[in-house]
């Protein structure tokens, strides 16, 4: 059983390393794999008297309780789908599972022959997926997809959304940054060329994407490469960053129409952040219930005289979404999951803790001006990183292999 439970997560690995950017049929297999070993391993850990969880876990399982608690409490508007608001948090669910089958995977099973594939499909699939986006921005046909591009303006992957791949893909780019910073690190998992390559063309697909918070996310994220021990070096990068991006703004009519003048989409991501305050004042506790805020924004702006009152959508926010869908107790675990997840990968010492801090700083800078929280082709990713964050490498199979050098 020990072993079968292993097999069946290299098969989840493999499912998230090559569906991520490409496929969400694909990646619903994840949790049909996950499911398994997460649970067994979970008791192992428990019989064994080794099961541990950090504090953003336990933030994220107080999260959890609290999606609960808003689906309830609001049971009479939910009727009959309450059990579907409930089940979209699978997603962290399984996340919080997938931690005890990583750790007794990468303990007993990892090797860097593995890794290196599993981090070459990674590579491959998510750099194959933008460069057939950017393919359908530029001639108009998708050749992966075998059909239109999704925008005529804008790059999606393999996505049908560009917004989703935007943000996602930007978070892509942060991870690919710390790669080639640390690339001396990395060299028994993947060439530095090869690196090069992977960071080039997805950060092109992160630029034509033109999701302006994605791109924020980015550049806010990539400073903090640079913070510990290197507050002049962290500052110099900002200040290389924003001017470059000042530059890029001044000199392109292109980006300056689709970056600068989109209308009244400011307006429109105003009003929702409005409409969520009221969802929270009229809900304080519980909320209108987990991801229960788009079917009442309607109702909300109309009862108010809110701007564009015929654009329902989710909040554009992670924060706001989760304030008004599950009350300030759901929104108190969200932002202390945020702050324990930072503070963690701070502190650490290691390669995944220098690589994955900037990553959730883009994170958090990103999700204030969309609900990545929610997007399930996002979630896959973030809950990804995640839970590959509670595995100890220097205490793996890989011993002193790169993943564990300081």
């Amino acid at each position: 059983m020990r072993n079968f439970c292993h097999t069946l997560t290299l098969m989840a690995l493999w499912i998230l390393a090559l569906g991520a950017f490409t496929s969400v049929s694909l990646m619903a297999l994840f949790h049909v794999f996950i499911l398994i070993p997460g649970v067994y391993f979970l008791i192992d850990e428990i019989k064994t008297s080794r099961f541990h969880l950090k504090k953003s876990t336990w933030s994220l399982l107080g999260m959890i309780v609290a999606i609960g608690l808003s689906v309830l409490a609001n049971l009479d508007q939910l009727g009959s789908d309450a059990w579907d608001h409930f089940f979209k948090a699978k997603y962290f669910i399984l996340a919080i599972l997938s931690i005890f089958a990583f750790r007794a995977w990468f303990n007993e099973k990892a090797t860097a022959s593995k890794l290196r594939w599993l981090v070459g499909a990674f590579f491959l699939s998510t750099t194959l997926a933008t460069t057939s986006g950017l393919v359908g921005l530029f001639h108009g046909f998708n050749p992966l997809k075998m059909k239109q591009a999704c925008h005529a303006e804008r790059a999606c992957g393999l996505f049908g959304m560009y917004m989703t791949y935007g943000y996602g893909i930007s978070l892509f780019s942060v991870l690919m940054t710390g790669v080639l910073l640390y690339i001396g690190q990395f060299k028994t998992i993947v060439s530095r060329p090869w690196a090069i390559l992977v960071w080039l063309i997805n950060l092109l697909g992160t630029f034509f994407a033109y999701a302006r918070g994605g791109w924020l996310g980015y550049l806010a994220a990539v400073p903090f490469y640079f913070l510990k021990g290197r507050v002049k070096t962290f500052c110099l990068v900002i200040a290389g960053l924003g001017l470059a991006s000042v530059l890029i703004v001044a000199v392109s009519p292109k980006v300056q129409q689709t970056l600068l003048e989109r209308g009244t989409s400011n307006q429109q991501r105003l009003a929702f952040y409005e409409t969520a305050l009221r969802a929270f004042q009229e809900n304080p506790v519980f909320g209108l219930g987990y991801r229960n805020f788009g079917p009442n924004v309607t109702e909300i702006k109309e009862r108010y005289d809110i701007a564009y009152p015929n654009f329902a959508s989710h909040a554009h926010n992670n924060f706001l979404e989760h304030l008004a869908t599950t009350g300030f107790i759901g929104a108190i675990f969200f932002l202390l999951f945020h702050f324990f997840w930072l503070y963690e990968t701070y502190t650490r010492d290691d390669l995944y803790g220098k690589i994955v801090f900037p990553f959730v700083v883009s994170f958090c800078v990103s999700g204030l001006f969309q609900y990545t929280f929610g997007d399930g082709e996002n979630l896959f990713l973030i809950l990804g990183i995640y839970a590959l964050g509670h595995v100890d490498f220097s205490n793996t199979r890989l011993g002193s292999q790169s993943l564990s050098q300081k």
